[in-house]
């Protein structure tokens, strides 16, 4: 029954096992992050006059119209289809992001033709943006996570002062 307080030093490469996995995690977003901002993987798009965008309060989204997974959406041009006239780029808002393209006065659009030009991403820079997506929703178990652990070392050391023979 002696020296139990020492059997506690087990749990040491438990914990240098969890910090290294977090260091390792963090590493590898940063080295994702990276590669997704390499513009050799992307190609740069230019659409002109696409038809059926609507300009309203509500956005229209420019990405689900081409179906690709782009990014850099700047608006070249936009004008009213039934009669031509040119729609200040002060009427609309674009989010270079997402593509959804939003109105910025009150006024509403139906049907624009407009012109811009995007990011398309290749192979390698689809995975990683998707890699970065999928550890997004990490931090969502986290609490799991770390009640586990917690749970783990409350039974190992439960098991450390309970456990084992005992001589008398």
């Amino acid at each position: 029954m002696r020296d139990k307080k020492g059997q506690v030093n087990t749990l040491a490469p438990a914990m240098m096992a969890l910090i290294f996995a977090g260091i390792v995690l963090i590493l590898g977003i940063v080295v994702m992050q990276e590669l997704r901002d390499v513009d050799t993987l992307k190609t740069s798009t230019t659409v002109t006059n696409e038809t059926g965008i609507y300009i309203n309060s509500t956005g229209d989204t420019v990405a689900t119209k081409n179906g690709d997974k782009t990014v850099n959406f700047v608006v070249t041009g936009a004008w009213n289809y039934s009669d031509g006239t040119v729609i200040p780029a002060a009427n609309y808002t674009m989010d270079a992001t997402t593509g959804v393209i939003t109105n910025a006065t009150s006024v509403t659009y139906s049907t624009v033709n407009i012109s811009y030009t995007y990011d398309l991403g290749g192979e390698a820079w689809d995975g990683s943006n998707d890699t970065l997506s999928g550890l997004g929703t990490f931090a969502d178990f986290w609490e799991i996570i770390v009640l586990a652990i917690v749970i783990t070392v409350v039974i190992g050391l439960l098991l450390v002062v309970f456990g084992g023979s005992r001589k008398r």
